[in-house]
């Protein structure tokens, strides 16, 4: 099953696929392992350049802009936490409440997940969308 980030009106991209080996997962797991892909792809990287005292200014300028990435807000930002276990834990926490308020849309193909705990036939879905909503601004 593919996965593709959407944030409504910008950008749209693939960022990998679902967990090789399940043939069912629910929709919480599914935002586990999409936050999975995001800690090895760009959270993980800084933070090896962090540790080995190496400067990463974009990493900093995405730090300073609270997660954007290209001027693109992040999906599962989970802040600043020392202890690496844990920043995992906040950002799917995070990402499971963003789906809870509505602020994170997951679409199977053609239908839109429900529940955390709805269970995903992972061979018969070509494809899973995170559309990130954003608020208007203006009054």
């Amino acid at each position: 099953m593919l996965l593709i980030d959407e944030i409504a009106g910008q950008d749209v991209r693939q960022v990998g696929h679902a967990p090789a080996g399940k043939l069912t997962m629910t929709v919480r797991e599914l935002l586990h392992a999409r936050v999975e892909l995001e800690w090895h792809d760009r959270i993980k990287p800084a933070e090896d350049l962090h540790a080995g005292g190496r400067a990463a200014p974009e990493s900093h300028e995405a730090r300073l802009n609270r997660g954007t990435e290209g001027g693109v807000r992040g999906f599962f930002v989970g802040g600043d936490c020392a202890v690496p276990e844990r920043r995992r834990e906040r950002m799917c926490a995070a990402a499971e409440q963003a789906f809870l308020d509505q602020r994170i849309f997951v679409l199977l193909d053609d239908r839109q997940a429900e529940s955390l705990d709805q269970v995903i036939e992972v061979d018969r879905t070509g494809a899973a969308t995170f559309l990130l909503l954003t608020p208007l601004q203006g009054g």
